[in-house]
């Protein structure tokens, strides 16, 4: 199970409303000493996302919470959202290639058609992952635990509370 810390901002009735915020890397990538994922993370400057997920953990307004995702979910989204794009590029300029070098094309022009089969095998990787069915993610995150609040205090249900898994 991945997990993710969060806050629940607010509970109605059996459902509970958690706020996911951004998370950081680990201290060697936000150093910019490890994989260069804290770079990313710089750059894009995630917004928090809330939640709304089966309360069966009694939670109350303020309440740090761990959420979760099956990791075979997890690598799924990232084969069908980085590996098949990936895959379709590179294929897509290997085909591009290929056909420049059958109309006789040099240079610059064989480069282009590489570039050109390596887009469009991207752009129609992507288009088929975009038609994916979104109920199938519906209830695949939920609710795990209250967070052990050891250094004192709720986190504020406005912002998710930063800490240690």
């Amino acid at each position: 199970m991945i997990e993710q810390q969060g806050c629940v901002i607010g509970v109605d009735g059996g459902t509970a409303r958690i706020r996911v915020g951004p998370a950081s890397g680990c201290p060697a990538c936000d150093s910019g000493q490890g994989c260069g994922a804290g770079v990313f993370g710089r750059l894009l400057r995630r917004r928090p996302v809330e939640l709304r997920l089966e309360n069966g953990a009694g939670v109350e307004a303020g309440d740090a919470v761990f959420v979760g995702l099956p990791e075979r979910l997890f690598l799924s989204l990232v084969a069908r959202l980085y590996l098949l794009p990936l895959l379709a590029g590179l294929a897509g300029a290997a085909l591009g290639h290929y056909l420049g070098t059958v109309a006789d094309f040099s240079g610059a022009r064989l480069d282009l058609a590489a570039l050109a089969g390596g887009v469009t095998g991207v752009a129609v990787a992507l288009g088929l992952t975009g038609r994916s069915n979104p109920a199938r993610l519906r209830g695949a995150v939920t609710l795990l635990r209250r967070v052990e609040q050891h250094s004192g205090g709720a986190c504020q249900p406005g912002e998710p509370r930063p800490g240690r898994y």
